[in-house]
């Protein structure tokens, strides 16, 4: 039998999204591939070809009463599975993981980071939230952030040694496929898909892709477009994402966000290649991200970016080149920048010729999950006859 691996997530859509890649590769590599994560009605049938499905009893959100529950759960199904490596990321489930994994006593613990949840927290909320993140990584033997920026912050921040973390290549979940983000269908899908939403050659659209929300810099984002909507008439702002949060806005800005004719919410779609084909800049104002996956897929779209300062982003874009760099929670620096890419075109263009480049050199599907797989052999190699680990 192959080395064993179970990943684990809170959410199903989480492993459909950035660790299905990864898994299937696994397995035409050989290895025995498990899934855990709270059950989702349909989701044992969309499995890819021979992995094991875990169910658990998982909640987004806090949940301290259905906490001991979950734990329990999965350190059951961990100990019975003669795990070699237990992979997990999301908050809630890297919580659960690391601590039923530690008790079970799996060889390697793989804490994939792909964010830091209390970075958008102030107060008593944030000094709980890292008391959570230092215990899951002190439960880990060793930690994967999707970034070097998040490397760097939390070595900072004192949640591990630098000696316990190391990226993949050059960092993100499971890199990008230059298949699906074809820039060479880009024009087709630009035309097709603008006609579809009701977008003319002449708009100038900035795109947001992910949930609306305030801790992804909507309200920002929000306030900056409708401070330079009226200089550029033709500027639509496109909505890329659930809404599920929407309550998180300001009230003022939700209002107007259902009156004015230049911002177009799509909602949530898989479509997400089309429509940043329609995309003339994206942008990603967030408080806090692992690394941010729609910018590097963006760019692999010849996108420019405008991304917040903060670990992750930052780290899948070039400042200057690929697109432009503003505060986390600045609303008028983002108006400056939404102002700037607006109006140069020639700006743009020369931007998004360099993010086709960075893209495809740095962050291509394939070489990262060949890279994943090299590494997960060499984590079992230096494992191997350490008690340490343990």
């Amino acid at each position: 039998m192959g080395k064993r691996v179970c990943f684990v997530t809170t959410l199903p859509t989480t492993l459909k999204t950035f660790v299905r890649p990864q898994a299937e590769f696994l397995i035409s590599q050989g290895w025995d591939v498990s899934w855990a994560c709270a059950n989702e009605e349909g989701f044992a049938e969309t499995l890819p070809s021979g992995v094991r499905y875990h169910s658990m009893p998982f909640k987004r959100g806090t949940d301290l009463i259905g906490l001991p529950r979950a734990v329990l759960s999965l350190y059951g199904a961990l100990r019975g599975g003669d795990f070699d490596i237990v992979q997990y990321s999301t908050p809630n489930a890297a919580f659960y993981a690391s601590t039923a994994a530690w008790l079970a006593r799996v060889p390697v613990r793989l804490y994939a980071q792909w964010g830091i949840r209390y970075v958008g927290f102030r107060g008593l909320k944030r000094w709980i939230f890292k008391r959570v993140e230092f215990w899951t990584c002190a439960r880990s033997t060793i930690i994967e952030p999707d970034s070097r920026g998040n490397v760097e912050f939390s070595v900072a921040e004192g949640l591990y040694p630098r000696t316990k973390a190391r990226v993949i290549w050059n960092g993100s979940a499971c890199g990008v496929d230059l298949a699906r983000f074809s820039v060479s269908r880009k024009h087709e899908w630009r035309s097709e898909w603008r006609e579809r939403l009701g977008l003319s050659s002449e708009n100038l659209v900035v795109g947001f892709v992910g949930s609306v929300r305030s801790d992804k810099g909507c309200n920002e984002l929000l306030a900056a477009f409708r401070s330079v909507g009226s200089e550029f008439p033709t500027a639509r702002l496109l909505l890329v994402g659930d809404s599920e949060f929407l309550d998180t806005i300001e009230p003022e800005l939700r209002s107007w966000m259902t009156e004015t004719d230049q911002v177009v919410p799509v909602g949530l779609t898989t479509r997400i290649p089309e429509h940043m084909a329609c995309m003339d800049m994206l942008v990603l104002p967030s408080y806090r991200e692992g690394f941010g996956m729609v910018v590097i897929e963006a760019e692999a779209m010849a996108v420019p970016v405008i991304v917040s300062d903060v670990p992750g982003p930052t780290d899948a874009m070039c400042p200057g080149q690929t697109g432009m760099v503003v505060p986390a929670r600045d609303a008028t620096a983002l108006e400056d920048a939404l102002r700037t890419m607006l109006g140069d075109a020639a700006l743009r263009e020369r931007m998004g010729a360099e993010a086709v480049r960075f893209a495809q050199s740095g962050f291509e599907q394939g070489e990262f999950l060949r890279r994943a797989e090299e590494d997960k052999r060499d984590l079992l190699c230096r494992d191997n006859g350490s008690e340490s680990a343990r």
